[in-house]
């Protein structure tokens, strides 16, 4: 794409410290240059490092796309100051607003694929012990992020990054513009996230989230990854894990728990939802090193 057809100026600051600009797909997949409804997504490199970052800048001013980005940057800032070891998650390289009044953040940019990726369009059973070996991981990664504490709420195929490396595999989350921070939201800080039907959890919308919305999120991912995205053209998870036959009698009822529409009903923690697929992997699979 043209430098002329871009959204921001690669010549102006902050983007002239940066290379390379060209648009991202919003699936990370890179194949096309489309626009999101709340930002734009730029790949470009560090003229004095040649490091890779992915530049995030709102379609046009408004408040509500300034205070969902603004959320993301405030979170990953906290997220970085807490766990600066821990690489699931972006790193905040700089932030800030352009002339025009739109906000923009630079992070370092992943090379791993989104999730969705590897959803397959039938079920493999072959695959499905590397499912399980996934879901445990994210699980690991939202663990952290629920100590410290902070809720993702939005997670789902797109925004969960994933590959392999010598079996095991490397998971990254990423678009943190939904996550609920409680110290800060609670004293009245502005929260309306966006969401992702059939992956966010039914009460985000009227209720102060908590780790058991990122439990159903994960479980909608797990069961995704399992049955593929069929059953999100016909309903519910908890109505489609229901009515599934093809599960396996035990793995039915982890993943009916962790998806009930009823919170109260879900895992109370995402320890307590790993720790049942640990057991459950461990079960199947047995001496894997699963824990």
């Amino acid at each position: 794409m043209p430098f002329e057809s871009f959204e921001i100026d690669p010549k102006a600051p902050p983007f002239d410290q940066y290379r390379a600009i060209r648009p991202l797909a919003t699936n990370r997949a890179g194949r096309e240059a489309a626009a999101h409804t709340r930002h734009q997504l730029y790949v470009a490199r560090q003229r004095v490092t040649s490091a890779q970052v992915l530049i995030k800048v709102t379609t046009r001013p408004g408040l509500v796309y300034e205070r969902n980005l603004q959320n993301e940057i405030e979170s990953l800032t906290r997220i970085n100051a807490a766990l600066p070891d821990t690489r699931y998650f972006p790193l905040v390289l700089e932030h800030g607003r352009l002339r025009d009044g739109r906000i923009y953040l630079v992070t370092t940019l992943f090379d791993e694929f989104p999730l969705a990726t590897a959803v397959d369009e039938d079920r493999m059973p072959a695959r499905m012990a590397g499912h399980m070996r996934t879901t445990i991981e994210v699980a690991r990664a939202l663990a952290l992020l629920h100590g410290l504490p902070i809720y993702h709420v939005d997670l789902n195929p797109m925004n969960i990054l994933f590959r392999t490396e010598r079996g095991e595999p490397i998971v990254r989350i990423v678009d943190f513009e939904s996550s609920y921070d409680p110290a800060r939201h609670v004293r009245g800080t502005f929260y309306d996230p966006p969401t992702t039907p059939h992956f966010s959890a039914p009460e985000v919308s009227t209720q102060r989230p908590d780790a058991r919305a990122d439990i159903f999120s994960l479980g909608a991912v797990l069961y995704t990854l399992l049955a593929g995205y069929g059953w999100t053209w016909s309903g519910e998870a908890a109505g489609a894990v229901d009515v599934d036959a093809d599960l396996d009698p035990d793995l039915k009822d982890i993943l009916r728990r962790a998806v009930c529409a009823d919170r109260e009903a879900r895992y109370p923690t995402v320890e307590a939802f790993r720790g049942a697929l640990v057991e459950y992997a461990e079960k199947v699979w047995p001496g894997r090193g699963w824990a």
